[in-house]
């Protein structure tokens, strides 16, 4: 009987045993169904980790290191089907290991990445111009850092920005163009980093860390207040702005009914330090001939890749006056017409002429300038005298040279503000101007003007001077003296055809021919291009002609030596010098040797020779080997070689 109970007595604790584990599974269903847990989210931009429970009841996690002590943290999973885990104590400047399993005790590992510390930001103001002030400033940044890779770089929309050390973050798509000038008014520093992603679970796949990231470092970017606008100054005289490199500018004018304004232009060339309207219009309008329309010109310091450009300077100037009246020749009417806008030019023989302006006061200044004969008028170097009278202005003929152009035009006016007594005045550039050419009565006129004489070679030097016009008497029929400086030359005058011992005739124009002695000019010292001053009977005085004195020019030696021809009593020369194009070799037979010969010589007497040919010679002979123009026959080299029996075959 005592077996039996005791058989029975473990049956009965086995069914109980197997009723309570019953009642356990009934109460605890997520036991039963517990299966390894698994990573659904590495949130970085909270810094959580986001894991599925599947059915645990607890989440167990550790880093590597520690879960291989067996040590973890365990936390009660989260009511519904994830749990949070905290991940902002570990650190970021590494890659962390992290082990997690649930109630089942298999164990999973994701890789927290570490955060990026190499984040640099610049900007390049370059082609700031060319982006919409709606896009933003994207395409202007360089973006450096160790995040991303070849194929997935860190590009701007990967980041995110704040304004200032306290600013909220935001995204770069508010960062525009517009709001960047906004900020270089007075200048501020932005920050950016590298925004967090999430690494997420995709296609059932549970995330390792890698394809999320952190929230990276910061990096500063400060943005300069933008330049002051510069003084800018119109020479409304010479017609230029003081516009030189680093500098650019664009100007509107009126087109009809609307304005056009013109893109920036920036000046590339450090050798300008001011700027032609001219080339700031581009148009055909030049100041001088073709009035500058009103404009708008505005100017600013270009951007370049580490500056913004400047604040701009505005200049606004209206439409340049046009020179009123004609220019007339003869004297002004006396007294003046008020409103006579003529400009009038008079003669006073051969001395002086007049320039009488009617219309001309303090307020409403002219000016005038002279170009010489042979020069050419520029607006950059012309230098221009006042008339502010209504009076005779008179200009010697030394300054008023006959044969020069006289310009004129109303004088720039300087803008004033207005006082108390007076009233605002505008400014206004200087007129187009008008042209005249100085042209005095029956003035002596030079037709050749530039002599050259070459020592012991030159002979007596000419040139002619046409003494007067059809219909004019000349006012000079005499030379007096001709000198070169301080020097008295001496020289002889014939005139064609006869002036008869008296003033000549109107209907005959005379030619005066001047012959400058070789003796006279064997005395000089060398000179280039120096001015001869003519000084005639009446007082008149010329500098028209130039004379140069030379010495001659040594030819240049040839390189040749002699042989042995091909017959007997035959030499040859071989001559190893090059024989310029337009040129030929000569040689002659001399009884001594040929030396210091100059370029200036000629060679008339030669024969013509092809080098190595044969010569016929005795010995004791020179023969002088001479490269010659084949036009002029001027020497260019040569060579004097002394024959001997042994260069004769």
């Amino acid at each position: 009987m005592k077996k039996k109970f005791i058989v029975t007595k473990v049956n009965t604790m086995i069914v109980f045993s197997l009723i309570l584990f019953s009642v356990v599974l009934l109460k605890n269903p997520a036991v039963a169904a517990a299966a390894p847990v698994t990573v659904n989210t590495v949130d970085y931009i909270d810094e959580n980790l986001i894991i599925n429970n599947n059915g645990s009841t607890k989440i167990y996690y550790a880093l590597e290191a520690d879960a291989a002590k067996d040590k973890w943290e365990v936390i009660e999973a989260d009511a519904g089907a994830t749990t949070s885990i905290d991940l902002s104590w570990l650190t970021d400047s590494i890659d962390n290991e992290l082990k997690i399993k649930g109630d089942d005790g298999v164990k999973a590992t994701v890789t927290i990445k570490e955060r990026t510390d190499k984040l640099e930001v610049s900007i390049n103001y370059l082609s700031v111009d060319s982006i919409a002030k709606t896009s933003t400033i994207g395409p202007l940044l360089n973006i450096m850092t160790t995040a991303g890779t070849a194929t997935k770089p860190i590009l701007y929309n990967d980041l995110e920005w704040k304004k200032g050390d306290t600013g909220n973050w935001k995204d770069v798509s508010l960062l525009t163009v517009a709001q960047l000038e906004k900020f270089q008014i007075k200048g501020t520093d932005l920050f950016f980093r590298i925004k967090a992603i999430n690494a997420n679970t995709v296609s059932g796949i549970s995330p390792d860390g890698f394809s999320g990231n952190r929230v990276s470092k910061e990096a500063k970017l400060k943005i300069a207040k933008k330049a002051s606008p510069m003084v800018v100054g119109i020479d409304g005289s010479r017609f230029t702005a003081a516009i030189k490199y680093g500098k650019e500018y664009r100007i509107t004018t009126s087109n009809g009914s609307t304005n056009v304004t013109t893109n920036w232009i920036p000046v590339k060339d450090k050798s300008i330090k001011n700027l032609p309207l001219a080339t700031i219009y581009a148009s055909n309008a030049n100041g001088t001939t073709i009035p500058f329309p009103g404009s708008i010109i505005e100017i600013r310091d270009y951007s370049t890749s580490k500056a913004a450009s400047s604040k701009i300077t505005k200049i606004t100037l209206n439409a340049q006056r046009t020179l009123p009246g004609t220019i007339t020749e003869g004297k002004a009417p006396y007294p003046a017409v008020a409103g006579d806008n003529n400009i009038y030019i008079n003669y006073n023989g051969t001395t002086n002429v007049s320039i009488t302006v009617p219309s001309a006061s303090t307020s409403n200044p002219y000016e005038y300038t002279i170009v010489k004969p042979g020069s050419t008028f520029s607006i950059e170097k012309a230098t221009w005298t006042s008339i502010t009278k209504n009076t005779e202005y008179k200009i010697t003929a030394t300054k008023a040279v006959d044969g020069g152009d006289l310009y004129i035009r109303q004088k720039e006016i300087k803008s004033k503000e207005a006082t108390n007594s007076s009233p605002a005045v505008a400014y206004a550039l200087a007129s187009t101007y008008g042209k005249y050419r100085l042209s005095y009565p029956s003035v002596p006129k030079i037709t050749d003007g530039n002599l050259t004489f070459i020592k012991g070679f030159t002979n007596d030097l000419t040139f002619t001077i046409k003494l007067n016009e059809l219909g004019k008497l000349p006012f000079e029929t005499v030379v007096k003296s001709i000198k070169l400086g301080s020097k008295d030359l001496l020289f002889s005058t014939s005139v064609t055809p006869d002036l008869g011992g008296g003033a000549g005739s109107t209907s005959i124009v005379y030619t005066m021919t001047v012959t400058l002695k070789k003796d006279s000019l064997e005395e000089l010292p060398v000179s280039a291009n120096k001015p001869i001053t003519i000084y005639y009977g009446s007082g008149s005085d010329k500098t028209s002609v130039k004379l140069t004195v030379k010495n001659p020019t040594p030819a240049l030696p040839l390189t040749a030596s002699p042989t042995l021809g091909s017959a007997t009593g035959k030499t040859a020369i071989l001559v190893t010098s090059p024989v310029a194009s337009g040129n030929k070799l000569v040689y002659t037979i001399d009884d001594a040797e040929v030396k210091d010969k100059k370029q200036e010589e000629k060679i008339t007497t030669g024969i013509d020779y092809t080098s190595g040919s044969d010569i016929t010679v005795t010995a004791s002979k020179y023969v002088t080997v001479y490269e010659v123009n084949s036009t002029t026959n001027n020497i260019v080299k040569y060579k004097s070689i002394a024959i001997t029996a042994d260069n004769i075959k």
